[in-house]
């Protein structure tokens, strides 16, 4: 799938997923508080409550939201590839503690640690359950409520309104750079090693240019529509249900207590 597909996809699926008149102050605080403590599920060493959150995550995403498949495991696939390699290099170069397995080379001796893996294991299962609950507030709360609710929170407008446009173009830009490159590579370009350094001083060039034109352009369309600084964007989402907001209080509760109970547990138990 292109970026710009990508990009309509996942917009689309904001607005129109089963999820999408739910109140957002409650998928945002669903979301929020699952990722801190996924994230502090690393700093303990429990793989098994970032598996819990993932599980959840996707099970709200795929069947309550009823977001594609297809599409999840799109978003899925880049940062998967990424951490895996992450994860290999810790498991084999980094760790503490007793070694798993020694391997003598001619200049010295490769060790691989049981600390090393269980870092690596915990990483992985933090990162995919970190980005489940990301996934989860994306594909089911348009830009337009994350924008309110920052607003709510009191975080500057004029950040608030560059999320705005950043969120809208990025994804622009990026087709654009991948029809030039496309375009590159038709005329026989990036043949060697200096001609693909010069035709990627070329592309970052034109696409520097072509994104002062398209900010002028939309500048200038946003003054002819009464621009005055501010952009504005109709408040109708609905409360937070109080019964909804218990329920994910406790769940968060569960998952601390199942921190502390999961603490250095893991495949290879973990060795200080």
């Amino acid at each position: 799938m292109s970026h710009s597909d990508l990009y309509v996809e996942v917009d689309r699926s904001a607005y129109t997923n089963a999820l999408a008149k739910a109140s957002p102050v409650t998928k945002t605080f669903f979301s929020i508080s699952a990722l801190i403590i996924c994230v502090s599920a690393l700093s303990l060493h429990s793989f098994i409550v970032p598996i819990i959150i993932f599980i959840t995550c996707s099970f709200l995403t795929l069947t309550i939201a009823k977001v594609k498949l297809h599409l999840y495991l799109d978003l899925f696939l880049y940062p998967t590839f990424m951490v895996t390699l992450s994860c290999i290099f810790l498991a084999l170069f980094f760790g503490s503690g007793d070694s798993l397995i020694q391997i003598p080379l001619p200049w010295t001796t490769w060790t691989i640690y049981k600390g090393g893996i269980s870092t690596a294991i915990n990483t992985f299962f933090s990162v995919e359950g970190s980005l489940s609950c990301l996934f989860f507030l994306v594909l089911t709360t348009s830009i337009t409520d994350l924008s309110l609710i920052l607003k709510r929170i009191h975080v500057p407008t004029v950040l608030v309104e560059l999320s705005l446009l950043i969120y809208r173009y990025i994804f622009m830009f990026m087709e654009i750079s991948h029809q030039m490159s496309t375009a590159q590579k038709l005329r026989l370009g990036g043949r060697g090693w200096l001609k693909k350094i010069r035709d990627t001083a070329l592309l970052v060039g034109n696409l520097f240019i072509r994104t002062l034109e398209q900010g002028e352009r939309v500048f200038v369309a946003m003054n002819a529509r009464g621009y005055d600084g501010n952009i504005y964007v109709l408040e109708d989402f609905p409360k937070p249900k109080k019964t909804i907001l218990a329920t994910i209080v406790l769940f968060d509760i569960f998952l601390i207590i199942m921190i502390f109970l999961t603490t250095n547990i893991g495949v290879i138990a973990y060795a200080v």
